[in-house]
């Protein structure tokens, strides 16, 4: 069951004081076969970020918790202006902007796998085919860095280059998408720990599936 509470927040850009709404329990059932969670009632997701009505500020709650004294992310904001459209594909493509902007500016220490797995939201609640390929392609470029730079936690190697061939798959990059597959499997064939991720490969390949 989703619940969510009412919360007033104080945006640490613009210092303008609003209210938004919490998650305070949520749950899914499954997932789709690039992991996406198939939450049980209505979509949380929506309000694990914070979006301010006034300059378009938009992060986790936690990155309201103190003001921000840096003129040069206050500009990069500005320009960005307020949402026009509070979509939620729109909402969370400002928290990856304003996340990007961060730390650019070194306000935060993501690196590219950290940013991968952040953008990952966006593309998976994409509402357009467009966005979901915009959105996948972004994911799909900073994983790639993140394995050229040896990011990738070992334990999460064979997963990270299953989900990068899914997610070819579903924006429409089947050649590329068959390569990383025929990648995974070859990789995962003779690994006992690894049958999961063998046969998944295997079947989205062959004969793709929507859900885990």
């Amino acid at each position: 069951m989703t619940t969510l509470y009412p919360i007033s927040l104080t945006c640490p850009i613009c210092d303008n004081l609003f209210t938004s709404n919490e998650i305070g329990s949520c749950g899914y059932g499954s997932k789709r076969t690039d992991f996406r969670p198939n939450y049980w009632g209505f979509n949380p997701v929506r309000f694990f970020y914070h979006l301010c009505p006034n300059c378009g500020f938009c992060a986790p709650k936690k990155m309201f918790d103190a003001k921000v004294e840096n003129a040069e992310l206050r500009k990069k904001i500005n320009e960005m202006g307020s949402l026009s459209r509070n979509s939620l594909s729109k909402k969370l493509e400002r928290a990856m902007l304003c996340l990007e902007a961060m730390n650019e500016l070194e306000l935060t220490k993501k690196d590219e796998f950290a940013l991968a797995n952040n953008w990952i939201d966006p593309y998976w609640w994409a509402e357009s085919n467009e966005e979901e390929k915009r959105f996948g392609a972004i994911v799909l470029d900073y994983f790639e860095k993140a394995v050229g730079k040896g990011q990738v936690p070992s334990d999460r190697g064979f997963a990270t280059k299953y989900l990068m061939a899914e997610i070819n798959r579903r924006i429409g990059n089947k050649e590329t998408a068959n390569e990383m597959f025929d990648e995974v499997i070859a990789l995962t064939e003779n690994n006992k720990d690894q049958k999961f991720t063998y046969k998944l490969a295997i079947q989205q390949k062959a004969k793709p599936k929507e859900n885990l």
